[in-house]
């Protein structure tokens, strides 16, 4: 009987097949754990490729806006914007790529003291309350003699509104 006890403690026949099964399932998971994160990781790229593209097309749009703004296809200091109430004066623009395609939709109003009263959209309405004309700035090189400014808010959503810039511009104008 202790022979037979002896025999089977050290017998050691089907252990190998064993301990080879079970390091299989651990690297056949390490396999499967390492795929889901890559594939985790190549999503969180492409992702944030796709929101780093729309914020730059929102900034370059507002950018064009504010170097075009009488000029070009963002054209948006129109003579009928400089005539409304500046409560009310607002015009939206589509910035478009080389191709023709929406890449950011450009809407620009005047900054004012009181809320405005437009049709923009509610990050467009919620600028800071300021007066609209006003002496230029310190060091601008305009004469406060003879010049005066006027404040204007651009506000730029990519074309699937999920990044938007804010720009807040001034321009020079002549004393009348």
């Amino acid at each position: 009987m202790n022979r037979k006890i002896s025999h089977i403690i050290g017998n050691q026949d089907g252990f190998v097949l064993g301990a080879a099964i079970l390091l299989s399932a651990v690297l056949i998971l390490a396999g499967v754990l390492s795929l889901w994160t890559s594939t985790t990781e190549v999503q969180v790229v492409r992702n944030e490729g796709l929101m780093v593209r729309e914020f730059y097309n929102a900034e370059g749009a507002a950018i064009d806006a504010l170097v075009n703004y009488n000029s070009g296809t963002t054209n948006w200091l129109t003579d009928n914007f400089m005539m409304d109430d500046p409560s009310e004066a607002n015009n939206t623009v589509i910035a478009n790529d080389t191709e023709g395609q929406q890449i950011a939709t450009v809407e620009a109003r005047c900054i004012t003291l009181s809320a405005s009263d437009t049709d923009l959209s509610p990050e467009a309405d919620a600028l800071p309350l300021q007066s609209h004309i006003a002496p230029p700035p310190e060091g601008s090189g305009y004469s406060l003699k003879h010049f005066e400014v006027r404040r204007y808010g651009v506000t730029a959503s990519s074309a699937d509104g999920n990044s938007q810039i804010q720009v807040g511009a001034w321009k020079a104008f002549n004393k009348y």
